[in-house]
């Protein structure tokens, strides 16, 4: 039975992309002043150098194992070694002057054992002779009973002797590149003072919020890019768990107050269990609390003081804290509702349970990235969460606003 399922999953080809993302994440950590890092851009991974060169990243990955459980070796007539070259090969074509400042590196967790081509290389680099490679190309095409890679071989052949000595100078074939997770830990942990402890959940952080920037911008139709700065902006305070918090920063906006300031959701909702009446002063004062929060949040959020992932987190758990209370407070009447009670002959015992929750709420200090908001701030987000309406106080909110 297990082998009718294995011709419809797609694990190694799935653990293949995530190679490929996490030799991304690898080499993100390494990134210099002046240098940005692109993800399935100009290639599976690229580089753009300070200095105006590209290097251009092929990652290719196998769940196949030896006796010894150790990766299959990159083969001599390996698929994924010619298929890389055939396609930098497409490129040159289309375009000589990419040999004037691009580099090619295929990596993989392949070994590399008696492998003729990368030997063939090795030599090329030691004597500069080109002629070698093509004598050893030529075999491999004639051998090869595979028509794609019989096809791969004569595409990169066609380069000619000018072109494939250059290519060839400017190829990189890393093998042997297994344990892709441990060696993103290793630089993290380089990174936090040898803090083994901080380690772990530096990796989450950081890897969930890279794939969260990843899937944002390339479903709005963007380039996965990040510069060196736009990294240590957005993603530096993955490793703020290594050094010392500092408090948000707290600001003082400057409220314009919308027109029909009665009319919004959350206003209404106060209204409609009777904490506050129509005109009041409250009004105006839970308004302008609704707001500073809003703003807060964004401010953080826009100059990089918090994360994506901490601010889902902190509205996850406002939101729980809510529906904790809302439960506990209307427990009974939902018993009697589901006893055949209506909902309009309790609207007194209604609206007071209302209150007493809202009035519970208010006295909640909300935390986000390990900071107390305030009372004030959290008492705005709560306002601010039943006017898109995500909460309510009345029992029957949702049927009256959502």
């Amino acid at each position: 039975m297990d082998n009718i399922y294995e011709k419809y999953t797609a694990g190694g080809q799935l653990i293949g992309f995530d190679y490929q993302f996490y030799y991304f994440m690898y080499l993100a950590l390494d990134l210099r002043q002046g240098e940005t890092i692109g993800f399935e851009v100009k290639d599976d991974v690229h580089i753009d150098k300070s200095d105006g060169s590209v290097i251009l990243f092929q990652a290719k990955h196998t769940i196949s194992t030896k006796s010894d459980g150790t990766s299959t070796n990159l083969t001599t007539l390996d698929v994924d070694l010619w298929k890389s070259l055939n396609n930098w090969s497409d490129l040159i074509k289309k375009d000589n002057s990419i040999l004037d400042n691009h580099y090619f590196c295929l990596v993989t967790n392949k070994g590399d054992d008696s492998n003729d081509f990368i030997t063939a290389l090795k030599d090329f680099n030691s004597n500069d002779n080109i002629d070698d490679i093509g004598q050893l190309l030529a075999k491999l095409k004639k051998d090869t009973k595979s028509d794609t890679i019989n096809k791969y071989l004569k595409n990169i052949m066609s380069l000619g002797k000018k072109r494939s000595k250059l290519f060839y100078s400017r190829l990189m074939i890393e093998t042997n590149f297994d344990n892709i997770i441990d060696k993103i830990k290793n630089k993290i942990r380089e990174n936090c003072r040898n803090n083994v402890d901080l380690v772990e959940p530096i990796f989450e952080s950081l890897s969930s919020n890279l794939n969260v920037a990843k899937y944002l911008d390339i479903k709005n139709r963007n380039k996965f890019e990040i510069t060196f700065e736009e990294f240590n902006n957005r993603f530096g305070k993955c490793f703020r768990i290594a050094y010392k918090d500092k408090p948000l920063p707290k600001r003082s906006f400057d409220i314009q107050l919308p027109d029909n300031i009665d009319n919004q959701i959350f206003i209404k909702q106060l209204i409609d269990i009777g904490e506050i009446s129509l005109g009041s002063t409250e009004v105006i004062e839970y308004t302008s609390q609704m707001l500073q929060a809003v703003n807060n949040l964004l401010y953080w959020s826009n100059n990089n003081f918090i994360l994506p992932t901490e601010i889902d987190e902190f509205k996850k758990e406002a939101i729980l804290k809510w529906k904790n209370e809302f439960r506990s407070k209307y427990r009974q009447i939902e018993r009697r509702i589901n006893s055949g009670s209506v909902i309009s002959d309790m609207e007194d015992e209604i609206k007071e349970l209302g209150i007493e929750m809202i009035d519970f709420i208010r006295k909640e200090d909300l935390i986000i990235a390990t900071n107390f908001c305030g009372i004030e701030l959290s008492n705005g987000h709560y306002y601010a969460l039943s006017d898109k309406p995500e909460i309510g106080w009345h029992y029957d909110w949702e049927q009256k606003y959502k």
